[in-house]
């Protein structure tokens, strides 16, 4: 693609995400997003929201609260953030074979589409990514929730929401505002960025890393 070609596209210059979850469909959803939105070298963000659980099921079968114990919770969110780094890991892979930079953004709410929705705000998203629903995917793990079609249902206003189904796109939602205030996203590739959460719904901190390009393989 030339210079010019990719200087045109939708979101040189803006803030564009995927929302990410460990299935095809997010696949189909970053690869749409690369290819039709973003210009090389411009950064991508990557936003992932670990569903919140108040107990854990023991290999007996009972049922262990959270809350209740210290230990189990500390376990609990280390199991979480191992998870999430394997899944931020093949889509980094991804970013790099397309000379694209990447941020993390790691949430945990027990309410995944209020999470998604104010992830816009805070981070200024003006067009936003997601993988339509499917049987193997966010319809199967939240049962009859929709959450794509209510993330863009519940966007603010000045956010573009893309529903991606194979390759292709399913719905989307035009933006009606522009956008007055813009978050600061420092895009220095080196540090990682550490935020804290904003409230005690959420998980101690809020992980978002910048990656910049590098080699490796890839399963996409």
């Amino acid at each position: 693609m030339s210079r010019s070609m990719s200087e045109k596209k939708l979101g040189a210059g803006r803030v564009v995400a995927v929302a990410i979850e460990n299935n095809k469909t997010s696949q189909y959803a970053a690869k749409w997003a690369v290819d039709n939105l973003l210009p090389k070298d411009q950064c991508l963000l990557l936003v992932h929201v670990k569903q919140r659980a108040s107990s854990i099921a023991t290999p007996m079968g009972s049922q262990i609260a959270l809350d209740a114990n210290d230990d189990v919770a500390r376990a609990y969110k280390q199991q979480l953030y191992n998870e999430s780094r394997e899944l931020f890991a093949s889509f980094r892979v991804f970013c790099n074979r397309k000379n694209i930079q990447c941020q993390e953004v790691l949430l945990e709410d027990t309410d995944v589409t209020k999470a998604l929705i104010e992830s816009v705000t805070t981070y200024s998203i003006e067009l936003l990514v997601l993988g339509a629903p499917s049987k193997s995917g966010l319809v199967r793990r939240f049962r009859t929730t929709d959450v794509p079609n209510l993330v863009s249902k519940g966007a603010p206003p000045f956010c573009t929401v893309y529903i991606i189904s194979k390759g292709k796109i399913s719905t989307v939602k035009s933006a009606t505002a522009p956008l007055t205030t813009k978050a600061t996203i420092r895009n220095n590739a080196s540090q990682p960025q550490y935020q804290l959460a904003p409230s005690p719904e959420r998980m101690d901190a809020r992980l978002m890393r910048n990656h910049p390009p590098r080699r490796m393989p890839t399963s996409f």
